[in-house]
C-alpha cells in the first residue's frame, strides 16, 4: 500500500457521497424551500464516515463541521438528548480522535492502525454499560425530563458513546455497534419525518446512507486489521 491508499476513493466511496449529495439535493427541491443546511450536514457527515471507514485521519475535520451543525439541527427538532450527546461528547471527541489517530498511522499506508477488542476490554465495556443504561434511564424518567422511552433513550445513548470511544481507540468492532444505531436514528428521522419535522427527510436520507457506510467500513476495518497482522 503507498501512503495515498487511505486517500484515495473508490466507486462504493463515490456512490455514497454523490448518492447522499443527489438524493438530498432532489429532496429539497421538492421541500417549501431549499434546505441548504440540511444539505452541508449530509455532505460534511457522509464524507466523515467514508473517510472514517478508510482509516483516514482527515475525517475528523469533516466530523467537527458535521457535530456542529447537526447539534443545531437536533435542538431545533426539539430532540435535546440527541444534541445533548452530540455537544457534550461528540464534537469534542473528535479532537481527541483526530490526536490519537495521529499518533497511530501506519507510516506506509496513512491509514490508522486497527486492532481488535481483547475478551478482558470487552468484559470492561459491557460492564460500564450495565451501569450506565439503568442509571441514564432513571436520570431520564425523572419528571424534570420526562422521557417517553427511557431505557430505550439511555440504550442508544450508552452504545453511541461506547462506539465512539471505539472509533478513537480504532476498534474494528465498533461498526457493528454503529450499523444497529444507525438504523435505529434511520427509524427516528422516518418518525420525524412523517411528522413534518423541519430538516427531517434531510436526516433520514443521511442516517439511511450512514447504514450502507457501517456495513463498508467494517468491511475495510476487517481488511485493514487483517493487513496489521500480516506485517507482524
Amino acid at each position: 500500500m503507498n501512503k495515498t491508499s487511505a486517500l484515495k476513493l473508490h466507486w462504493f466511496d463515490w456512490f455514497l457521497i454523490l448518492g447522499v449529495t443527489i438524493t438530498s439535493i432532489i429532496t429539497s427541491a421538492f421541500a417549501e424551500r431549499f434546505d441548504w443546511l440540511g444539505l452541508i450536514i449530509n455532505i460534511t457527515g457522509i464524507i466523515n464516515l467514508v473517510l472514517c471507514a478508510k482509516g483516514n485521519l482527515i475525517n475528523y475535520f469533516f466530523g467537527i463541521i458535521y457535530n456542529a451543525l447537526y447539534i443545531y439541527v437536533a435542538f431545533s427538532t426539539k430532540l435535546y438528548a440527541d444534541s445533548a450527546i452530540y455537544l457534550l461528547y461528540y464534537l469534542p471527541m473528535q479532537f481527541v480522535g483526530w490526536a490519537n489517530w495521529k499518533k497511530n498511522q501506519n507510516k506506509e499506508s496513512g491509514a490508522v492502525i486497527t486492532r481488535r477488542l481483547t475478551m478482558k476490554s470487552a468484559a470492561l465495556l459491557i460492564a460500564i454499560a450495565a451501569v450506565l443504561v439503568p442509571l441514564f434511564a432513571w436520570i431520564l424518567a425523572l419528571p424534570v425530563i420526562g422521557d417517553a422511552q427511557p431505557w430505550a433513550d439511555s440504550a442508544t445513548t450508552v452504545a453511541s458513546i461506547i462506539a465512539m470511544y471505539m472509533m478513537v481507540k480504532a476498534y474494528v468492532e465498533q461498526w457493528y455497534i454503529w450499523l444497529v444505531l444507525d438504523v435505529i436514528q434511520s427509524v427516528k428521522w422516518l418518525v420525524e419525518t412523517i411528522r413534518g419535522g423541519e430538516h427531517a427527510a434531510m436526516m433520514l436520507i443521511m442516517f439511511l446512507f450512514f447504514t450502507a457506510n457501517a456495513i463498508y467500513g467494517l468491511i475495510q476495518w476487517n481488511r485493514l486489521e487483517k493487513s496489521e497482522s500480516n506485517r507482524k
